[in-house]
């Protein structure tokens, strides 16, 4: 229990971190395209993380047979992960890509029942749902834009969360190999190797400035480094449709921030969404 507790606050302290990254992103588009922005920052995270988990590190066979598993998680959990939610926010609002972070954990369920091939706790399922109404509560009172522009960024948030979810069964399947350590540095690196080829229709710009440098290095350390470690030490005590639950906190928490920082108000519904999602993802994660 003990264990499990530690993976939830993990998960969750990663949700905190995460629900900054839409609007700090947002604002780091205006200066560099998606491919560069990505780039900049895994590639810094990738220093931060092998300094840091180094003496871990240096024991790990490189041996292709033991790093392809690897390589598949830095390929679905970074590279495809960033392509696609990085242009779709070129094209959507913070909000609507925060408001489908809602689809991943029914993704997650779906995928889990395929995989596992017998029925989940209905607790699981109604935990899901609550979750999710939560979400539609807090951030869905914008709408959805059905412009074009907003359609195409909100289809590749969705294909994000696809590549997330398969992401989150390939960890599943090594993360008993592997110290959660070992396991994010690698994929970190291999992640930003891959995005090295698209740079070749881009060029490489750094962002700029106080608030450029600032939320780069945001993006690296804490929402990268620290974030995927957090999330991959989750996933080793909790099956994969209770953690990606667990990200239906990223809105709530974003509205939050909203309160805090911006002085902004909350209604009635988003305080009943907050509340819905809270007891969601408690049935999800205790059941």
């Amino acid at each position: 229990m003990k264990g499990k507790l530690l993976g939830i606050l993990s998960v969750v302290s990663a949700c905190i971190f995460w629900s900054i990254s839409f609007s700090v992103s947002k604002i780091l588009l205006k200066q560099v395209s998606p491919f560069e922005l990505a780039f900049t920052r895994f590639l810094l995270a990738s220093i931060f993380s092998f300094i840091i988990f180094f003496p871990k590190v240096k024991n790990t066979s490189l041996k292709w047979e033991y790093q392809k598993p690897l390589f598949i998680a830095g390929l679905l959990g970074v590279t495809l992960y960033f392509i696609f939610e990085n242009w779709g926010l070129k094209f959507t609002t913070a909000s609507e890509g925060a408001l489908l972070v809602g689809s991943f954990p029914a993704m997650g369920l779906i995928l889990e029942i395929f995989k596992e091939k017998e029925d989940p706790p209905k607790s699981r399922i109604l935990g899901i749902v609550l979750s999710l109404l939560g979400v539609f509560l807090i951030v869905g009172s914008a709408g959805i834009n059905l412009k074009i522009q907003n359609l195409i960024g909100d289809f590749l948030i969705l294909l994000s969360g696809l590549s997330w979810v398969i992401y989150n069964w390939e960890i599943k399947k090594v993360n008993h190999i592997y110290p959660f350590e070992v396991l994010t540095t690698f994929q970190l690196i291999y992640g930003t190797i891959l995005f090295i080829p698209l740079l070749s229709f881009t060029g490489l710009r750094i962002p700029k400035g106080i608030e450029g440098l600032l939320g780069i290095f945001y993006l690296a350390f804490f929402c990268s480094a620290l974030g995927y470690l957090l999330y991959n030490y989750g996933l080793k005590k909790m099956a994969v449709s209770q953690v990606v639950n667990i990200l239906n906190l990223i809105p709530l928490f974003g509205a939050i921030w909203g309160v805090i920082f911006l002085k902004e108000s909350l209604g009635l519904m988003e305080i009943f969404g907050g509340i819905l999602i809270i007891l969601g993802v408690s049935v999800t994660t205790w059941k």
